[in-house]
């Protein structure tokens, strides 16, 4: 370099000098192969995707529990049965029933008595039984009744009722309308019905006596 002429020299040094901080500059060093950069938010609102997690399925107020989890109905309420117990009767026209021989006055039986619907005015019921009538033959019958409440007590209506017995109608099977009334005690009640005198078909009119169990827990 010193052979160079003075301007020349000068002019290099310059140029050496610019090439050399250039060089000493920091470069940005390429990122090595295999090396995933990743950067990690600290925003915490930021709410997981939905696609990680199950979907909520939204509460149904009016959903019905399955069958599975409700007990079965069977229509059928024991504390709505009773057991009838028949029975004692009385003939007021002594005479015929005595010349007709219809004054058996002991009548003995059972039947079941079916409360189907009770509500503040009354009960809708259901009868089925036998019993030893007032001329000792066995006297079957099936009946649907209503009896109007009266105070806490007493009951009083009748019954529509399918009547059979060699007693009655030359024992040919017939329905009669009964009246009834019921005074109950709790644990047991007691009934009275009427009979009506029906022509051929009930020769003699009669008064009925008999009790009630319920069958109740």
């Amino acid at each position: 370099m010193k052979y160079l002429p003075y301007g020349l020299q000068l002019t290099f040094a310059v140029a050496l000098t610019l090439g050399g901080c250039g060089a000493l500059a920091r470069q940005p060093e390429p990122a090595s192969p295999g090396v995933i950069f990743m950067t990690v938010s600290t925003d915490t609102s930021v709410e997981p995707s939905q696609e990680g997690r199950p979907a909520a399925a939204p509460a149904d107020v009016n959903a019905k529990p399955s069958p599975e989890s409700r007990p079965a109905d069977t229509g059928f309420n024991l504390d709505a049965l009773d057991l009838n117990v028949y029975g004692l009767s009385y003939h007021p026209d002594r005479k015929t029933v005595q010349r007709l021989h219809l004054d058996n006055e002991v009548n003995p039986g059972l039947g079941l008595h079916y409360e189907l619907v009770t509500d503040a005015r009354g009960i809708t019921f259901a009868e089925v039984g036998a019993y030893d009538d007032s001329g000792s033959h066995w006297a079957k019958f099936a009946a649907l009744g209503y009896q109007f409440k009266l105070g806490e007590h007493w009951r009083i209506g009748g019954a529509l009722a399918l009547i059979h017995s060699r007693t009655y109608n030359d024992g040919a099977a017939f329905i009669g309308m009964i009246p009834l009334i019921t005074y109950d005690f709790g644990r047991i009640k007691l009934n009275t019905v009427y009979f009506p005198k029906l022509g051929h078909t009930n020769e003699v009119a009669a008064i009925g006596f008999y009790l009630s169990i319920p069958f109740r827990k």
